[in-house]
């Protein structure tokens, strides 16, 4: 995503064209990084319009230099989605508190297999959104953001185990799913 510095400028600047222009570029990449986090597209949208007014104001602190654009607008969309998790208390699940899960649910790479590979990607994106909320934003930053286990903890206040188990439960579930779908195919 290559955008021009004085459109960055201009947008921070209040100028609400460049603004809209900034907004209509970004709106791709930012909707598919709320559409994982969120359960419905009106939820997403909402996200997405809290995350985007977070970039504007914070495009003075953007490094050009350092970080593209589309990651660091990633990031701060990421950073939106959890802060808004832990805002709606009544979806949070109860957490599962045992020394023992570390030990049971090692860290590992997800490895695909290859009726997982041939899935359509909007049939995988179904099958996630059935998970759990918890379970599911877990699993988002574990597998397809490439968080660790340790930085998962952190954001959403769970230990490390607790993270494990919802990566290996969304594992498990998404399985399932998979099994039942190539049966139904």
């Amino acid at each position: 995503m290559n955008l021009d510095p004085q459109l960055l400028d201009a947008a921070h600047k209040g100028d609400r064209k460049a603004q809209y222009a900034l907004y209509r570029s970004c709106f791709p990449v930012l909707m598919a990084v709320c559409m994982r986090y969120r359960r419905d597209e009106q939820d997403a949208v909402a996200a997405l319009n809290l995350g985007f007014l977070k970039i504007i104001n914070n495009i003075p602190s953007y490094r050009r230099d350092k970080v593209p654009f589309e990651a660091w607008i990633r990031r701060i969309m990421i950073n939106t989605a959890i802060d808004e998790f832990r805002k709606e208390k009544k979806w949070r699940e109860l957490t599962v508190f045992a020394d023992d899960l570390e030990k049971a649910y090692p860290e590992e790479p997800i490895v695909w297999t290859e009726p997982e590979k041939r899935l359509d990607i909007q049939q995988l994106e179904a099958m996630v959104q059935r998970l759990p909320p918890i379970t599911q934003q877990v699993f988002n930053l574990f597998a397809l953001d490439g968080f660790s286990h340790k930085e998962i903890s952190k954001m959403l206040g769970m230990s490390e185990g607790t993270s494990k188990w919802h990566v290996n439960s969304a594992r498990n579930k998404l399985k399932e799913l998979i099994r039942s779908a190539e049966m139904n195919a």
